[in-house]
């Protein structure tokens, strides 16, 4: 997916823009562009997935304590895995989550908290050695995300120099700033609030 917003979806409210003026390729570039900076300043994707897909594994790093952050959206969670250097790995499967409802839980309704718990034990520390199975993404793309994106596309149409004050991410929290430096990210409140709404909480450092 190269875009979470249609050009359809750019013609009307609250857009509105004239997508007859506006070069093809170019439309297609800053679509493109967008959405990858959606990404990053969010630290997560938001693809959308049918609630049937299979669900896939996908590895996050042990943290050496009882909570892992999640960095995509879990629709729905099957099990969970912890892997050894042996190449061993002990499961969580359904059955310990029927037998012992508070053994692991998860929040799936709010991104920022979105998280695995295991009251009893840890995840041992280390680099992809948590794997959780479960369908990931979102059932649909979130409006506010849309939303997002097309303003930033319009903001670019209608000041072509608005996508010169974006700096290149900075390394470790996926964010942007301004040419003055500023913390506000796209100079928008309205815009800054949906990022802090849908950054993932690996952004902020938490563990």
């Amino acid at each position: 997916m190269d875009s979470y917003i249609t050009r359809a979806e750019l013609r009307i409210e609250p857009f509105e823009i004239n997508i007859d003026d506006v070069d093809n390729k170019y439309l297609e570039i800053l679509q493109t562009l967008t959405k990858t900076i959606v990404d990053n300043v969010c630290g997560t994707q938001f693809e959308q997935e049918g609630s049937d897909a299979s669900p896939t594994e996908h590895m996050l790093n042990g943290t050496g304590r009882d909570t892992v952050f999640l960095d995509k959206r879990l629709i729905s969670l099957k099990n969970v895995k912890i892997y050894y250097a042996t190449n061993d790995f002990y499961e969580y499967t359904p059955e310990n989550f029927l037998a012992k409802p508070k053994y692991v839980s998860w929040r799936m309704f709010d991104p920022i908290s979105a998280r695995i718990i295991v009251p009893v034990g840890l995840f041992p520390e280390g680099v992809a050695n948590v794997g959780i199975i479960g369908v990931w993404g979102h059932p649909a793309i979130p409006a506010p995300i849309k939303y997002l994106q097309g303003r930033l596309i319009q903001k670019i149409i209608n000041d072509k120099t608005y996508a010169e004050k974006l700096k290149s991410e900075s390394i470790g929290d996926y964010s942007y700033t301004n040419k003055e430096g500023e913390n506000d990210i796209f100079g928008d409140f309205e815009l800054d609030n949906i990022v802090q709404q849908y950054r993932s909480p690996l952004n902020y450092g938490t563990a």
